[in-house]
């Protein structure tokens, strides 16, 4: 028995209830109805958000603060670094020669010193000097001046041709243990401690940013990552009438995509 022709022009049925797709791969791509398209998926995921509105001004006030935290530390850690950077200090290594030294060999390196490429300046500290300002800075006068011999030794105080900076610590350090090896120098001084332990909290700081900024960032893509999903839930059945229905992947999941489009954009707004 002969099948009955079908009507021109209609489509198969098959039997997961969708259509053929050959009427619709014969049909033009248009553009504008591409946008039109992606226009209102984009207003319909913002209107589900403005209908919940409560669970959705908490997930975009979380991913706000999230990104402000980092973002805040990181810019007060730059402010300091550019205000050390703008400091003008100049760096002075003190050179403490033994007692005993006698004053010519005392002068004799001091312009050893001065003569030096990596040495701007050098100033020569004798034993008199050092007890008169220590005299003026302790008020200890009376006492001082009853000691039998003056126990202060000499004193160079050297300043390197650049000035002291965290860029610049490690030449400057390297520079005190070469001065520091003379054989007229007991012991030799960095006068950049300070430089040190600011160099050392910036280095802890700038590690401490970056190990917070990667926890939440981890933190606001599983916030998100998390709230699409129970959109997704909420929305199962509708998943899968679309599904049946001929739906692309792409489709079904271009209003979830723009969901967290507008939970970034109003976390960023917000932390404006």
């Amino acid at each position: 028995m002969s099948q009955k022709p079908e009507p021109r022009g209609a489509t198969r049925q098959t039997l997961s209830g969708t259509t053929s797709n050959k009427t619709r791969l014969s049909q033009p791509f248009n553009f504008t109805s591409y946008l039109r398209d992606h226009q209102s998926t984009l207003l319909e995921s913002l209107m589900r958000l403005v209908q919940d509105p409560l669970a959705s001004i908490m997930t975009v006030m979380v991913i706000a603060i999230a990104l402000s935290l980092p973002g805040g530390l990181y810019v007060g850690l730059k402010n300091v670094q550019s205000i050390t950077d703008q400091w003008d200090n100049q760096s002075v290594i003190s050179l403490y020669l033994f007692a005993d030294l006698e004053d010519t060999k005392a002068l004799a390196l001091s312009h050893q010193l001065s003569s030096r490429s990596d040495v701007l300046n050098v100033m020569y500290i004798s034993k008199e000097e050092g007890m008169r300002y220590f005299e003026q800075s302790s008020g200890y006068e009376q006492i001082l001046s009853a000691l039998p011999e003056n126990p202060l030794p000499i004193v160079l105080q050297v300043i390197p041709t650049y000035d002291v900076s965290v860029e610049t610590l490690s030449s400057l350090e390297a520079l005190r243990t070469e001065l520091a090896s003379a054989p007229e120098v007991e012991y030799a001084e960095l006068d950049a401690q300070w430089l040190h332990r600011l160099a050392s909290v910036l280095s802890f700081g700038q590690r401490f940013v970056y190990a917070l900024s990667a926890l939440l960032i981890g933190a606001v893509l599983l916030i998100v990552g998390n709230t699409i999903r129970m959109a997704v839930e909420r929305r199962r059945d509708e998943v899968l009438v679309m599904k049946l229905v001929g739906a692309t992947d792409f489709y079904i999941r271009r209003p979830f995509l723009y969901m967290g489009f507008w939970f970034g954009i109003l976390g960023g707004y917000w932390l404006v």
